[in-house]
């Protein structure tokens, strides 16, 4: 009984050692050509080369994110199964779904975080509005007639989508799909109006004039979204649309084996070519250690879950 502690150090120790010993896999909530794989392809690339092990990206979306969640839940928690996440997988989701197939908290364990996103509020351009406000007047003139895509229930576009509606006052319906790429697509094509997602997503279809960006987040670095107004520039001040990506492990996995992820990961965000990936799809790296990634989940927690929670988000 007295050498316990002593055992689990012994044991973490060699669990440190041991790692990584066979092929990681990383799990993405979404398909192919998605905003979380466009970083994720890069970042196994990197973790390789530092692991020295083969990393493989697993697409899993759907349902909020709840099918990748539950495949790393259910995984041995020892380091080699990872997954990407946004802010609606750690943050946002327990406010959403009500019956919510794994706790944030007690489930997922943060590695770090790798990417701030920038969000740009789009429209198909036959809507033939060119301003927030005119967006606005439309919707409100038309109550209940537009609708906005999304990549699923509780993801970044259909949240902050909800918390922009309900601070504009409007009547829009969510239409949720299962992938970005699939919003995206529909948005282009007339079938949804609206779209408010990752620049990187939407940029090539907006230098091609096939979207039109009303507003974006402060922390754009794109010519494409130059001319655009924020959210607070386009009246709506204290709007907060901030999306960021990290990693996370299963909850029991040992602090030496996150500590040995969080590093890999530093280095991969170090990486000139990783950084030009991150340049290219204007979004910005972001690094912190594992503890201060915990503290940031929880202080948005507190932030965002009374909003959630007041608005009343629901799946459609």
């Amino acid at each position: 009984m007295f050498n316990a502690p002593a055992y689990a150090q012994s044991e973490a120790s060699e669990a440190a050692r041991a790692f990584p010993n066979k092929t990681i896999t990383l799990l993405v909530n979404g398909g192919p050509g998605s905003l979380p794989d466009i970083f994720a392809r890069p970042l196994a690339d990197n973790l390789r080369q530092s692991l020295g092990q083969t990393v493989v990206v697993d697409n899993r979306p759907g349902a909020g994110g709840m099918v990748a969640m539950q495949q790393l839940k259910d995984a041995k928690a020892d380091g080699h199964t990872l997954a990407i996440i946004t802010n609606a997988h750690v943050v946002w989701n327990p406010y959403v779904f009500p019956h919510l197939t794994y706790s944030p908290s007690a489930d997922l364990k943060p590695v770090s975080p790798i990417a701030i996103l920038p969000m740009a509020l789009v429209v198909n351009p036959q809507l033939g509005v060119h301003s927030v406000p005119e967006l606005v007047a439309k919707a409100k003139a038309e109550p209940g007639k537009l609708n906005y895509a999304s990549s699923g229930n509780g993801s970044p576009p259909h949240v902050l989508f909800e918390v922009w509606r309900n601070q504009a006052g409007l009547e829009v319906e969510h239409i949720p799909f299962k992938t970005g790429p699939d919003a995206l697509t529909s948005t282009v094509a007339g079938d949804t109006q609206v779209y408010f997602a990752g620049t990187a997503l939407v940029e090539a279809m907006v230098r091609d004039n096939k979207l039109k960006v009303l507003a974006v987040s402060p922390c754009v670095n794109s010519r494409t979204f130059a001319a655009a107004p924020t959210m607070e520039q386009a009246g709506f001040p204290g709007y907060e649309s901030a999306v960021w990506l990290g990693v996370v492990a299963p909850a029991d996995t040992p602090d030496v084996v996150v500590n040995t992820l969080n590093t890999a990961i530093a280095k991969a965000l170090a990486n000139p070519r990783f950084a030009s990936i991150m340049q290219a799809n204007g979004s910005i790296p972001l690094h912190e250690s594992a503890s201060d990634f915990a503290h940031r989940i929880d202080h948005e927690r507190q932030t965002w879950g009374p909003q959630i929670e007041r608005i009343g988000i629901r799946p459609n």
